[in-house]
Formats: C-alpha cells, structure tokens, sequence
C-alpha cells in the first residue's frame, strides 16, 4: 500500500473543555512527520482562551467551528466527510498521540497490502498526564492483521491513535450517533469487514482515562451499563458477520476472555448502581479470570458474600480516595 504524508490528516475535536486541549493539539502538529492538523470546535464558550491557544501554534492548526452543536458523534462525522485527505486520523481534545504516530504508520503501510483501518498500542494515563496501563501487541510485534471475526469479539485499541480510510468510514456510515458507549466499536468493526484492522505493536495513543462529567462515555459507566453495551455490540457484530454468510456462534465465556473488562469505573459507581445492574455486572466479573491481586480479592469477596460486598469495596474505594490515597488503576 502507497502512503504519503500528504495523505494523511489529524482532526482534533473539542466541546467546551479547554484543559487538556493545548498538550492534543501539540500532539498534533509536533510529529515528526508533519501532516495537516484541524481543530473541530463543536461549541467553546471560552473563546478569548481558544484564541489564546490557538496562536501558540499559529498556521499549523486550521481551525473549524460548527455553525450549531452537533455533539459528539456527528461531530465525527463531520470530520471524516469534511476530510481534506483520503486518510485521517481523530483525535479527542483528552487524548494524546504519540509524536512518532504518523512516521510508525508510514513505515509499514508498504508491507500492507489493503486495510482500512490502522491502529496501534495504546498508554493508558492519570488524569494529570501518568502513564498506569498497557494495552496492545507485545513489542516484539511489527504489525498483524485483525480479522472482523476477532474484531467482533473486542475492540482492540482505545479511541486515540487510530488512521481510518475516510471514503470507506463515510460509505459505512461513519459512527452511530445514538450510540451512548460502542459508537467507535461499531465503526472499526465495520471498516474490519471491508479490508481488516492492522495494527502497529508501537505505543501510537495515549488515553487519559478520567471519569469526569464532561465526558461522553461517563454516562455509561456511571449507570453500569458498560459491559451490557459492550455485550450488546458483539451481539450485533456477530449477526453481521452471520449476514454475510461468516458462521459463528456466540460464547459468552469466550467473549469475555478477549474482552477482558476493567472494572475501575464499576467500583466508583457501585454504592449507588441500580441493584439489578449491579447483580449483571457481578456475574460477568465472576465468570472473568482476574490477574491483580485487589482484583482478586474483590472477586473473592463478591463470590462468598454478593453484591453488597461490591457496595461495600465501592464505598472504601472512595473513601480512600477522598483521603488522597492512591488506589489501583487498572481493577
């Protein structure tokens, strides 16, 4: 596959936030292969402080603003059909990409004979910029392929880092824009039924993993239906694949060993979970191999005494918390 920079460009979107904005867009235009970069502003009301940022960098970000609020997904959009190049990359204003991102993905594209889709390891970060998790192919690992029958099952890379073939994301219908959890899920896995996902084994995006109210995906996590959405899609996936006449059945066990949940945001939200959700999520924990040793704990506990001990860990999370302690990330 034949890929130029000139080919490539990075879109970072924004709402009102404004904290994490200036190390994105750094990100950005700072690689070591330069590419086009715009910045999609779907309603800052900060504007003398947008300003202010955005002469840092002066011609190098061209700078976007929707006409009304579109919200997130359609904010996406927008950016794959108002590409300027056949390829590009989004980028949330949180995240971050690693400077070396676009140069990693030039070097290998010629060993690729077709994909639709790159994507890479991805640093898991604090939300004051520490890394605390790893997520993706061992370092050994140039590159692989993923079919769409092992992308049905898990979506193998957090959002940032990510290189879409932008008439292929726009012909599938870029992201679903109800979707209040898998909407980027949906779209990768769509593009994996076309030309298959390769992914780099390099660290290409950094997710900075906070619970605030100003994210998107907290509204799931808060009320537990996290895994239920992430059941939900592989429910959807499958059925896709079965339409295109792909036999496969659908192993919940299995499914939940590639999917491997992280169940951080379930202990923040506990203590005040609706009692059924909470009973949901307690028997997909039970029925996942836990490798830490809080995590371990946790299960045990769940296992003798039921979902109040999970109220109960909740509670204490929190209260650790609220002491200034540091709790493990990645349970």
């Amino acid at each position: 596959m034949q890929l130029k920079a000139e080919d490539i460009s990075i879109a970072v979107t924004m709402y009102r936030r404004l904290d994490y904005i200036e190390q994105a867009l750094d990100s950005a235009v700072n690689q070591t292969v330069p590419v086009r970069v715009r910045l999609y502003d779907d309603g800052c009301q900060d504007e003398a402080r947008l300003k202010q940022i955005l002469a840092r960098f002066g011609d190098r970000v061209e700078y976007c603003r929707n006409p009304v609020t579109l919200g997130l997904f359609r904010n996406m959009n927008a950016c794959i059909q108002n590409s300027p190049t056949p390829w590009l990359s989004i980028l949330h204003d949180d995240d971050l990409l690693s400077k070396d991102f676009v140069e990693r993905i030039l070097e290998v594209a010629p060993e690729v004979e077709r994909c639709s889709l790159f994507c890479g390891g991805t640093v898991f970060l604090t939300p004051d910029g520490h890394p605390f998790h790893w997520s993706g192919p061992p370092a050994d690992v140039r590159w692989k392929k993923i079919s769409a029958e092992d992308y049905a099952l898990k979506n193998w890379f957090a959002f940032p880092g990510q290189l879409m073939h932008a008439a292929s994301a726009n012909a599938v219908g870029g992201f679903p824009v109800k979707s209040i959890y898998t909407g980027d899920w949906e779209l990768w896995f769509r593009l994996a039924m076309i030309d298959g996902v390769v992914q780099l084994g390099a660290k290409l995006g950094h997710h900075r993993a906070h619970l605030g109210a100003d994210r998107g995906t907290t509204t799931a996590a808060k009320s537990g239906r996290k895994s239920a959405c992430c059941g939900m899609q592989v429910k959807r996936n499958l059925a896709r694949l079965r339409q295109s006449g792909r036999p496969v059945t659908y192993d919940r066990r299995k499914w939940l060993e590639a999917y491997g949940p992280l169940y951080r945001d379930l202990l923040v939200y506990t203590w005040k979970m609706p009692t059924w959700l909470l009973r949901y999520n307690r028997r997909l924990m039970l029925l996942t191999h836990q490798t830490g040793r809080a995590s371990r704990l946790i299960q045990l506990s769940s296992r003798l005494f039921g979902t109040p001990a999970l109220r109960v860990a909740g509670l204490l999370r929190n209260w650790v918390v609220r002491f200034g302690l540091r709790t493990p990330q990645t349970f």
